[in-house]
């Protein structure tokens, strides 16, 4: 038995694993989600719990997410090039790349009302709480399509 398990290489081989070809993207890519659907689950509790300190955690994790965007949509061209050698977008890989840009959009877009809206002293409104259900729908379909491209999920 430990041949076989062996057999597929040494499972504690961090540097193979870090360094494998588009292997930095599945990582990275979950530090922008989770931050964006803290931030919304945060936007949530404050309306619903009237603490001021809940939109502050909110707005500094939707803030955090906005950082990590460029490191991850870099990430993901590099498994690209990597992986496919910069073969031509098409099918799933497109449809990805389409969504995970309108994603990344809809988060600057929603950190900048947000950041407008912390200067004005205000708290967000229906219009603020439809465009983040937007960007969490964009999140769904493009976690979505990644899975499929990295194996996790079957086409």
């Amino acid at each position: 038995m430990s041949a076989l398990f062996f057999a597929a290489g040494n499972p504690f081989d961090i540097r193979a694993a870090l360094l494998a070809p588009h292997a930095q993207h599945p990582v990275i890519v979950h530090f922008p989600i989770a931050l964006f659907i803290s931030s919304a689950v945060f936007e949530i509790l404050a309306v619903w719990r009237k603490r001021p300190v809940f939109e502050s955690v909110a707005y500094f994790n939707l803030l955090a997410a906005a950082i990590s965007l460029p490191i991850t949509i870099a990430t993901g061209l590099t498994a690209w090039q990597w992986q496919l050698e910069g073969a031509a977008l098409k099918g799933n890989l497109r449809l990805h790349l389409v969504f995970a840009i309108a994603t990344a959009v809809m988060i600057l877009f929603l950190f900048w009302g947000r950041r407008r809206l912390k200067v004005a002293g205000r708290s967000p409104h229906a219009g603020y709480f439809a465009m983040m259900a937007l960007g969490l729908a964009l999140i769904a379909i493009t976690g979505h399509l990644g899975g499929i491209l990295s194996g996790v999920e079957s086409p």
